[in-house]
């Protein structure tokens, strides 16, 4: 725990000292859209579409892995649901002919 918390307040002393030394103006341009901002305000802008990107991607590739899983299931289970079909087919037909 005292882990954690020393980890943490040196990341808050680090980005503190980051926003205080980057406090200039920078211009931006995107298509024809553009506007004045602070570089710390860049940085925090690209790094929460980064954060958006990764864990939409990572949800996706999640959804990808479980319909995958859920489709080999489904065809194991239409196998053995084969298998013991035709177990019960031959089953009936040996009871017909010593029946």
């Amino acid at each position: 725990m005292k882990i954690k918390l020393g980890i943490s307040l040196v990341l808050a002393f680090l980005v503190f000292i980051f926003i205080s030394q980057n406090t200039e103006f920078v211009r931006v341009e995107f298509l024809s859209w553009s506007v004045e901002m602070t570089i710390v305000l860049l940085v925090f802008i690209i790094l929460g579409i980064g954060i958006i990107i990764g864990w939409l991607l990572n949800s996706y590739l999640r959804f990808v892995r479980n319909r995958k899983q859920v489709k080999t299931q489904v065809a194991l289970q239409a196998k053995e649901s084969a298998k013991q079909e035709a177990a019960d087919v031959a089953m009936q037909g040996d009871k017909q002919a010593h029946g």
